[in-house]
């Protein structure tokens, strides 16, 4: 199936959107993409979506042609569905594609999360997804209720491994309960959940992880003490990993940008900001990671996306100012903002406005080949609205 917008990128600014001068949001794809979660560029610089219902789309960004590359299973119960998606470090010579997902096992009843292998047939406008081709190359349980689940996905360019992001599987209404066990997911090496994990491209635990000969550990484990880490965003001239985390729910709560470092704790449910206790909300505990970027949550935060904007291969650069600096984006605020970062620190100044009044939350940022920032923007919740959207932001002065 190949669908075609027609003609130039339509402009999707409206009056409550706003943006700064010379930039314009357009249209990439409309609501026929159900229920976007997230994007990877190929080589080519076609933009591949997938949606929380199981499916696969590639877009030519220039022709803003796309069709339907395939289908997978997925439960969607709570937080679950398809998520993550990355490239083979070789594709499309290696014309394979990594997937996160969520799979109900039956009749056993067991939810699972899994990253996946597929084998793709056919290249460009013509690409689609062999049936029954998966291979499993990361599968664990998870709990009936199905939130924060993670999903996301990122191949290494330099490294050639594949990082996944998991959440802490724990209910919002647990919370105490969660603090107070010593053996809490987010803090145990034993347990795949809450974590950053580092895979070769076979699944198998490379032998530089931290825990990779430690008895007792998941050797897969790269970093622990998170909550709901999103997308991991690589800036190749400052080797910053950068995190977007979502953090508590409580209104002194933060949003969190982490710099992933191996062996990392960042200090999830035991302390939440740069080092407040999370009970006492007062007390300083040592020995965490502090968070490279954070911002207090106040009436609601949602940090899903984070990036250090560098000009794009096919030009379309945004302004000088903005070279080197950090985007972030927050699903709940229905914002992207911009602050600068210091080229001898690397570290990040105050932000300010970017993209405001967005009508589908941001829950993917990712810099385009063209320059642009693409937004997979999520208009409902749980479920398919017309506010789904897949757009970029361009510089036209």
């Amino acid at each position: 199936m190949v669908l075609a917008l027609g003609g130039l990128a339509p402009s999707l600014d409206a009056a409550e959107v706003r943006l700064p001068a010379g930039f314009r949001r357009e249209a990439v794809a409309g609501p026929e993409v159900k229920e976007p979660m997230d994007l990877a560029f190929a080589p080519d610089g076609a933009a591949w979506i997938t949606g929380r219902a199981g499916e696969i789309w590639r877009i030519d960004t220039v022709t803003l042609k796309r069709h339907l590359v395939g289908k997978i299973d997925t439960d969607v119960n709570g937080d679950r569905g398809l998520h993550g998606i990355a490239f083979h470090p070789d594709f499309p010579k290696k014309n394979q594609l990594y997937l996160f997902s969520h799979v109900l096992e039956r009749p056993k009843g067991k939810y699972r999360s899994r990253v996946s292998r597929w084998e793709l047939r056919g290249t460009g406008a013509e690409v689609t997804l062999v049936p029954g081709s998966d291979v499993t190359v990361l599968q664990f349980d998870g709990e009936e209720e199905g939130q924060h689940v993670g999903g996301g996905l990122f191949m290494h360019p330099k490294e050639r491994l594949l990082y996944v992001t998991t959440g802490d599987n724990n209910m919002i209404w647990k919370l105490k309960e969660y603090c107070d066990d010593p053996a809490n997911r987010a803090q145990s090496i034993a347990d795949p959940r809450g974590k950053v994990l580092r895979l070769n491209l076979d699944g198998t635990v490379p032998s530089g992880n931290p825990y990779a000969r430690q008895a007792g550990a998941r050797g897969e484990v790269f970093t622990r003490g998170h909550r709901q880490p999103w997308l991991i965003n690589w800036d190749a001239k400052t080797d910053l990993l950068l995190l977007a985390e979502n953090g508590g729910d409580e209104l002194d709560d933060h949003e969190e940008i982490n710099r992933i470092v191996s062996g990392g704790n960042y200090g999830w449910p035991r302390v939440f900001a740069d080092g407040l206790e999370t009970r006492t909300r007062t007390n300083r505990v040592a020995g965490f990671n502090a968070p490279w970027f954070l911002y207090k949550r106040n009436t609601g935060g949602s940090c899903t996306g984070a990036l250090i904007y560098r000009a794009g291969k096919q030009g379309g650069a945004y302004p000088d100012r903005f070279q080197g600096g950090l985007f972030y984006s927050d699903y709940n605020r229905k914002t992207v903002r911009f602050a600068p970062v210091d080229p001898k620190t690397h570290q990040p100044g105050a932000s300010e406005n970017f993209a405001q009044n967005l009508p589908g939350g941001p829950v993917s940022l990712r810099a385009g080949p063209d320059g642009a920032l693409y937004l997979v923007e999520y208009g409902g919740w749980f479920q398919a609205t017309t506010n789904d959207v897949v757009s970029r932001i361009v510089f036209k002065p």
